[in-house]
Formats: C-alpha cells, sequence, structure tokens
C-alpha cells in the first residue's frame, strides 16, 4: 500500500492533469490491490482461507494502516484547499463526520476484499498450482 501510494504520489507531481482524473479512483485502486496481495500471500503461505479471529484482525490493521497512510495525504489535500478557499467556517461536527465515513468506507471496503469470495477464488487457484506442481515433480 505503501508503494503504490508513493508511486501515486510521483506520479500525480510528474503529470499534474492526472490528479483530478487519478485522485478519484486511487484511494480504492491502492485499497483493493494491497488487499489483493495480502490475501494472496496468506492463501500462499497457508494453502487455506482466514479463519475468524485472523479475518477481523486482518481487516482492522489493513483499515488502520490504509487511515494512518491516507491521513496524511487528506491533511496535505485540506491545506491546499485552505489556501484557495476559507475552511473556518466548517463547523467540527462535518470534519468529525467525514473522518468517520472514511473510516467506516475503508473498513468496510477491507471486510468485503478480505472475504472468502474472493478468497475461494485465490485459493482455488493456489491448490490447482499446487497440484501441478506436485505432480511435475513426482513424473
Amino acid at each position: 500500500m505503501v508503494v503504490l501510494t508513493i508511486a501515486l504520489g510521483i506520479l500525480v507531481v510528474l503529470i499534474p492533469t492526472l490528479s483530478e482524473a487519478l485522485g478519484k479512483a486511487a484511494g480504492f485502486a491502492i485499497s483493493f490491490g494491497s488487499a489483493n496481495v495480502a490475501l494472496y500471500k496468506f492463501i500462499r503461505r497457508n494453502g487455506r482461507l482466514f479463519n475468524r479471529r485472523e479475518y477481523w484482525t486482518t481487516v482492522l490493521l489493513s483499515t488502520l494502516a490504509a487511515f494512518l497512510i491516507s491521513a496524511p495525504l487528506g491533511w496535505l489535500a485540506i491545506l491546499g484547499e485552505a489556501k484557495q478557499h476559507d475552511l473556518s467556517n466548517v463547523p467540527l461536527t462535518v470534519w468529525v463526520g467525514s473522518v468517520l465515513f472514511a473510516f467506516l468506507l475503508t473498513f468496510g471496503l477491507n471486510a468485503a476484499w478480505y472475504s472468502s469470495r474472493f478468497g475461494k477464488t485465490l485459493l482455488k487457484v493456489e491448490l490447482t498450482r499446487r497440484t501441478r506442481t506436485d505432480t511435475e515433480a513426482f513424473r
């Protein structure tokens, strides 16, 4: 997630016209990509899906990581907007509500992406790969 976020930042700096087009979808793409890589690595290492405890721990830690990585980027965006517009009249409840909404959205997306729906497909691919590799070794 960190590598994808840094790569996006460098791309936006190099090509500023892409910032508006990439900014909207980049958060979803980075979260989806990092969740799929983490899920694939887990399945590849363990050969199974998450149990309930591992699932919720992974969802929570992934959400916190995404939130902590996104927070400085969001803060920089707010500072950039504050230079152009006066944001002092925005109530505190709007700021808190925005942060809470972002956290819940990220949590929901991570819960969906780490679910067994995506995991079953990855597990099937991994078990097929293992079977093919094991079969070739004994020929």
